[in-house]
């Protein structure tokens, strides 16, 4: 499951080190995240300062301080299961997707340990839940392989294919021609040459060109 998150709002509860977590997975996802808690840690401090995350500082005794919002997404990340499961059944009631680090059962999906390749490929392993620490522990283990499989050419080919995607709406009216149109950016030979030349500018000038001569 890969939840579209971009533009929508997400609460993390919890500002220790299951919330950092939570936080880490969700910075390449285009989302708004809060995180609420009595205390956060020196990095979520740091990503508050940047502004990338929002901070509120709230001590948690109960869940009315969800109703203050209007999440997509909460997770439940306290050191407090009771807690947790509280939010949960808070979240449900306001018809929000919910997580609960220490219950599966009561989440509405699994949370996968992601390979994140240059914020561009992410590769998630999950074991539905059943142990977080192994899907941890494969993740490292499966991240140097991947790494070294997803290269800088084929990084810069799904950045070219998201600009000349979003060209190609105006263009061409079926999704039928799209889709033929950007197999054949991916596969002329020129633009891959320019990628492997690190001509990257010329690359995208290049399948610029291919779709004004479309017809």
């Amino acid at each position: 499951m890969d939840l579209n998150l971009r533009e929508n709002l997400v609460i993390v509860v919890g500002g220790g080190t299951e919330g950092l977590r939570k936080v880490n997975s969700l910075l390449t996802q285009n989302c708004k995240i809060l995180v609420i808690s009595d205390k956060i840690n020196t990095q979520l401090s740091k990503y508050v300062k940047e502004k990338k995350i929002g901070f509120k500082k709230i001590k948690l005794k109960n869940t009315s301080f969800l109703s203050k919002y209007k999440p997509f997404l909460v997770m439940a990340a306290t050191d407090d299961k009771q807690l947790n499961r509280k939010i949960v059944e808070k979240a449900k009631k306001m018809r929000c997707y919910v997580y609960a680090i220490d219950d599966p059962k009561v989440s509405d999906f699994s949370h996968p340990s992601v390979i994140n390749i240059e914020d561009t490929v992410q590769i998630a392993i999950s074991t539905g839940g059943k142990s977080p620490a192994m899907a941890r522990k494969l993740r490292i283990q499966a991240e140097k392989i991947f790494k070294k499989i997803v290269n800088k050419e084929e990084i810069y080919q799904i950045k070219l294919q998201q600009i000349v995607r979003n060209a190609a709406k105006e263009k061409i009216s079926t999704q039928k021609e799209r889709k033929k149109f950007l197999y054949s950016v991916l596969n002329d030979m020129k633009i891959k040459q320019l990628i492997k030349d690190e001509k990257l500018e010329k690359a995208q000038n290049r399948a610029m060109l291919m779709l004004r001569r479309q017809k």
